[in-house]
């Protein structure tokens, strides 16, 4: 199990080494091959063959789906990359039936929400549901943002 402020600090080591947010750039820099076919109900998935890794995403999703589903496969890349020869279970993205899966969500919601954009959220007081719609993201990686970003600044006080 890896503690969420290891989640968080790599995250930003990533968005700091990399010197971006996106996840397509990422996987690139990070020489992640990247497949983009029909899965049929799977969003994605993240697999190391003969050493090489690949994330593979459904071709069905819309642009804003595939970079969350990307950020959670980078996740499992930075996180989980021992697991990834074997494969992982087909969880949905947001299932809370795995602590891997959580994590590489919470590494998703790190990388793809600046702190600067939960600033006014979190200072104006708006529910999830508005902060969400604020930043363009699910409900539930806007939560897993707003609490590492409570997190962070609690941690700092």
């Amino acid at each position: 199990m890896i503690s969420s402020k290891s989640i968080i600090e790599r995250a930003n080591d990533v968005i700091g080494t990399y010197r971006t947010r996106n996840p397509f750039r990422l996987a690139k820099a990070m020489e992640i091959e990247l497949v983009i076919k029909e899965l049929g109900a799977l969003k994605g998935f993240y697999k190391v063959i003969y050493g090489v890794p690949f994330i593979f995403l459904n071709s069905s999703l819309d642009k804003k789906t595939s970079a969350v589903v990307l950020a959670h496969e980078i996740g499992h890349h930075l996180l989980h990359k021992e697991f990834a020869t074997f494969g992982f279970e087909e969880t949905s993205l947001f299932s809370p039936a795995s602590r891997r899966e959580y994590e590489a969500n919470l590494f998703a919601a790190e990388l793809l929400i600046a702190d600067s954009a939960v600033d006014e959220a979190v200072e104006n007081g708006y529910t999830v549901s508005q902060s969400a719609a604020k930043l363009g993201m699910s409900e539930e990686l806007a939560n897993l943002k707003i609490s590492a970003y409570k997190f962070k600044n609690s941690s700092l006080q």
